[in-house]
Protein backbone atom coordinates (compact mmCIF):
# COMPACT_ATOMS: atom_id res chain seq x y z
CA UNK A 1 0.00 0.00 0.00
CA UNK A 2 1.62 3.16 -0.82
CA UNK A 3 1.78 5.91 1.82
CA UNK A 4 -1.48 8.00 0.40
CA UNK A 5 -4.03 4.63 0.27
CA UNK A 6 -1.82 4.24 4.31
CA UNK A 7 -3.05 7.83 5.26
CA UNK A 8 -6.76 7.34 3.38
CA UNK A 9 -6.83 4.42 5.86
CA UNK A 10 -6.07 5.54 9.04
CA UNK A 11 -8.41 8.64 8.47
CA UNK A 12 -11.79 6.18 8.06
CA UNK A 13 -10.34 4.14 10.68
CA UNK A 14 -10.08 7.22 12.98
CA UNK A 15 -13.83 8.51 11.49
CA UNK A 16 -15.39 4.89 13.03
CA UNK A 17 -13.62 5.85 16.67
CA UNK A 18 -15.73 8.84 16.77
CA UNK A 19 -19.22 9.59 18.19
CA UNK A 20 -21.79 10.80 14.97
CA UNK A 21 -20.57 12.09 11.36
CA UNK A 22 -17.72 14.33 13.10
CA UNK A 23 -13.83 13.55 14.42
CA UNK A 24 -13.40 13.96 18.00
CA UNK A 25 -9.83 15.78 17.38
CA UNK A 26 -9.70 18.85 15.50
CA UNK A 27 -7.71 19.60 12.69
CA UNK A 28 -5.63 22.34 13.73
CA UNK A 29 -4.16 20.11 16.84
CA UNK A 30 -3.16 17.97 14.07
CA UNK A 31 -2.05 21.20 11.79
CA UNK A 32 0.10 21.72 14.88
CA UNK A 33 1.87 18.28 15.12
CA UNK A 34 2.34 18.74 10.90
CA UNK A 35 3.89 22.19 12.22
CA UNK A 36 6.74 20.66 13.94
CA UNK A 37 7.72 18.07 11.26
CA UNK A 38 7.48 20.55 8.67
CA UNK A 39 10.52 22.53 10.31
CA UNK A 40 12.94 19.68 10.37
CA UNK A 41 11.07 18.60 6.72
CA UNK A 42 12.56 22.43 5.72
CA UNK A 43 16.33 21.47 6.41
CA UNK A 44 16.07 17.66 5.53
CA UNK A 45 15.06 18.29 2.31
CA UNK A 46 18.72 20.17 1.57
CA UNK A 47 20.55 17.25 3.27
CA UNK A 48 22.57 14.35 2.36
CA UNK A 49 21.26 11.00 1.51
CA UNK A 50 22.01 10.30 5.14
CA UNK A 51 20.95 13.17 8.03
CA UNK A 52 23.24 15.25 9.99
CA UNK A 53 23.33 13.61 13.86
CA UNK A 54 21.38 17.54 14.15
CA UNK A 55 18.34 16.64 11.99
CA UNK A 56 18.40 13.26 13.34
CA UNK A 57 18.23 14.19 17.21
CA UNK A 58 15.57 16.62 15.81
CA UNK A 59 13.57 14.09 14.55
CA UNK A 60 13.60 12.44 17.87
CA UNK A 61 12.33 15.49 19.20
CA UNK A 62 9.49 15.31 17.36
CA UNK A 63 8.48 11.57 19.02
CA UNK A 64 9.10 13.26 22.18
CA UNK A 65 6.26 16.22 21.26
CA UNK A 66 3.84 13.58 20.03
CA UNK A 67 3.96 11.69 23.06
CA UNK A 68 3.65 14.95 25.30
CA UNK A 69 0.49 15.69 22.72
CA UNK A 70 -1.08 12.66 23.52
CA UNK A 71 -0.17 13.04 27.29
CA UNK A 72 -2.24 16.27 27.34
CA UNK A 73 -5.06 14.84 26.13
CA UNK A 74 -7.95 14.89 29.06
CA UNK A 75 -11.21 13.38 29.30
CA UNK A 76 -12.54 9.63 28.10
CA UNK A 77 -11.64 10.08 24.54
CA UNK A 78 -8.28 10.79 24.70
CA UNK A 79 -8.56 12.30 20.19
CA UNK A 80 -4.51 12.46 20.02
CA UNK A 81 -3.50 9.08 21.57
CA UNK A 82 -5.95 7.59 19.13
CA UNK A 83 -4.66 9.76 16.11
CA UNK A 84 -1.08 8.26 16.53
CA UNK A 85 -2.49 4.88 17.10
CA UNK A 86 -4.18 4.80 14.18
CA UNK A 87 -1.35 6.30 12.15
CA UNK A 88 1.21 4.60 13.41
CA UNK A 89 2.94 8.39 13.51
CA UNK A 90 4.89 7.21 16.38
CA UNK A 91 6.53 3.65 14.65
CA UNK A 92 6.76 5.25 11.19
CA UNK A 93 9.00 8.50 12.74
CA UNK A 94 11.23 5.59 14.36
CA UNK A 95 11.80 3.82 11.33
CA UNK A 96 13.19 7.04 9.75
CA UNK A 97 16.78 6.50 11.62
CA UNK A 98 19.09 8.84 9.69
CA UNK A 99 17.72 7.81 6.11
CA UNK A 100 16.52 11.54 4.18
CA UNK A 101 14.05 9.47 1.68
CA UNK A 102 12.01 8.15 4.78
CA UNK A 103 12.16 11.43 6.38
CA UNK A 104 10.67 12.88 2.89
CA UNK A 105 8.39 9.90 2.67
CA UNK A 106 7.04 10.31 6.51
CA UNK A 107 6.45 14.20 5.87
CA UNK A 108 4.27 13.20 2.88
CA UNK A 109 2.16 11.07 4.88
CA UNK A 110 1.44 13.32 7.38
CA UNK A 111 0.33 15.90 5.10
CA UNK A 112 -2.11 13.02 3.47
CA UNK A 113 -3.65 12.58 6.80
CA UNK A 114 -4.31 16.05 7.00
CA UNK A 115 -5.63 16.18 3.51
CA UNK A 116 -7.87 13.04 3.97
CA UNK A 117 -8.57 14.37 7.88
CA UNK A 118 -10.12 17.39 6.21
CA UNK A 119 -11.69 15.63 3.58
CA UNK A 120 -13.73 13.32 5.30
CA UNK A 121 -15.42 15.46 7.92
CA UNK A 122 -12.72 16.75 10.28
CA UNK A 123 -13.51 20.12 12.09
CA UNK A 124 -11.30 22.88 12.80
Amino acid sequence: MSYVEDAEAAVKALKKNNRGDSFILTTSKIRGLLSLVSQVYNDARFAEKVLSDDIVSRIQYLRVRMVYEAGRDDGRDKPVNDFLDKTKLLKKLEEVGADREKFMEFHRYFEALVAYFKFHGGRD
